[in-house]
């Protein structure tokens, strides 16, 4: 069951909730069978691959993994497209990545500004709101994991 702590810290802002294994897997479960979430399941993709990147020690790792990253959710062309929601940054980093001209820090931290739109996008939308107002009722069945 989960613990009226981390419902709190859940409802308290998109960035506890997403950093709660527990918490984004209740709201994937949530988005499942929701109609027009695909963008918001789009954004929790890229949000987890952009952690486990960030995790990254080696550089050609780094390098890949960035790459791969804008490839899937920035380019305009993605599988995953975030790009209005990644703002206007995607061409800048695009620049960057073809300049091979990153340091390791720089790699690890390149999509930091749209990781931030990306939680910005989730905590405005309709979707967290009523995850959120879901949580109060205590109803669903996304409450019950173990």
């Amino acid at each position: 069951m989960v613990s009226k702590e981390q419902r709190q810290k859940w409802k308290s802002s998109v960035s506890g909730l997403l950093s709660d294994p527990f918490g984004l897997q209740a709201f994937k479960d949530f988005l499942d069978n929701r109609k027009g979430a695909d963008k918001t399941l789009h954004c929790l993709d890229f949000y987890e691959n952009y952690e486990a990147h960030k995790n990254l020690n080696d550089e050609d790792q780094l390098r890949s993994s960035a790459n791969s990253i804008y490839e899937v959710y920035l380019d305009d062309l993605a599988e995953k497209e975030i790009q209005d929601v990644g703002g206007n940054q995607s061409r800048e980093i695009s620049k960057r990545l073809d300049s091979n001209e990153l340091s390791k820090d720089e790699l690890k931290h390149l999509f930091d500004g749209a990781q931030e739109n990306v939680c910005q996008f989730i905590s405005d939308g309709v979707f967290y709101k009523t995850f959120c107002k879901e949580l109060n009722v205590g109803s669903s069945s996304f409450c019950s994991l173990h």
